[in-house]
């Protein structure tokens, strides 16, 4: 006997599961703004927070350098570390706040043609077969290569304005959505596929530990830095010290590669319940007293507890967990607490 025919799915159907945003109250509210309206999202830096910055590090320039030349003549201290703690970081920070500043915006997103403006990084190198992805794993655009290969385009992150990036997120969703249905109701003939092994029960528990070869990784490249700066301050010597951005970079890299290693923190998920172990440690369960659930948010990649006010702490990020297992954590918890169909938060009642 034949099977039955499944049912298609209805875009308008999928198109609302990804119609609302989170609010900062954490509340929900409709899509339907002026951007979705005309037509065109545009996902913008959060500007005022850049011009702030950029007007208080270019005045503390000239303030930093003068005083360096104040401590070198009037009081006669020659060394390098204060000088470049105080000189370095106001225009560091001018700097990259006016390079944001130069660009008016990321990228526009025209909903009707489903086209990107004004971002080169869709189309640079784009061959045939492929194609935009938006990973809720990871919150971040992909191009997929035909065989499979991602990289990442765009990323939510802090300077981002988080109300447009949520605009595009559930629209660009929707629309991914909307293309993986029509291609499986195509009218092209069904591929014969073999028959395939009968489905294996998920384990109850799954493990999400850290991205060992990444941070492994950086904490070689700062091993390396640091040898390196090393090598050339002993051919330097008589004009200068270790001391330099080189070094700080080095320290950097060691920092931020060597300590997920030292503490190796594995995401647990048993039973509907989500713990972090530590080695030596008892494993601590989330939402922690005081909070009292937990939500997945697609357009952060983060998993939060959020109190009963809408404050919210990180639990996990996507970024820095294992991403094979990552994936099949966010799959089991969004599959087992889908009763919030907005995609912004899946609550865990305890």
């Amino acid at each position: 006997m034949d099977p039955e025919p499944s049912t298609p799915r209805n875009p308008e159907e999928e198109l609302e599961q990804f119609r609302l945003l989170l609010t900062a109250d954490g509340t929900s509210q409709s899509l339907d703004t002026a951007a979705t309206a005309q037509g065109v999202i545009t996902v913008r830096s959060k500007r005022r927070l850049l011009k702030r910055a950029a007007a208080i590090s270019w005045s503390l320039v000239p303030v930093t350098f003068a005083l360096s030349f104040y401590l070198i003549i009037a009081l006669g201290i020659e060394s390098r570390p204060l000088m470049f703690a105080l000189e370095f970081p106001p225009l560091f920070v001018a700097a990259f706040c006016t390079v944001f500043l130069a660009q008016k915006n990321f990228f526009t997103y025209d909903v009707r043609q489903r086209r990107f403006g004004q971002a080169a990084w869709a189309t640079r190198r784009w061959r045939n077969g492929d194609r935009l992805e938006y990973s809720i794993y990871l919150a971040r655009l992909e191009r997929v290569r035909a065989s499979g290969k991602q990289r990442g385009l765009a990323r939510n992150g802090y300077l981002v304005d988080q109300d447009s990036w949520t605009e595009f997120v559930a629209v660009f969703l929707a629309h991914q959505a909307e293309q993986a249905s029509g291609s499986e109701n195509s009218d092209t003939a069904p591929e014969i596929q073999p028959p395939t092994a009968a489905p294996v029960e998920p384990e109850p528990m799954v493990k999400v530990g850290i991205r060992w070869r990444f941070f492994t990784g950086l904490l070689l490249a700062g091993l390396g830095l640091a040898m390196l700066n090393f090598v050339l301050w002993l051919d330097l010597r008589a004009v200068g010290d270790p001391f330099g951005p080189s070094l700080i970079a080095a320290v950097g890299y060691i920092l931020f590669g060597a300590l997920p290693l030292i503490l190796r923190p594995v995401l647990i998920y048993d039973v509907g319940r989500v713990s972090v172990k530590y080695p030596g440690r008892a494993a601590r369960e989330f939402p922690r007293p005081g909070y009292e659930r937990l939500e997945y948010s697609v357009y952060t990649g983060c998993l939060c507890e959020v109190r009963a006010d809408g404050t919210r702490r990180r639990v996990a990020r996507g970024w820095a967990r294992e991403q094979a297992a990552w994936k099949v954590f966010v799959d089991r918890f969004l599959d087992d607490h889908a009763s919030s169909r907005d995609g912004v938060g899946q609550e865990m009642t305890r």
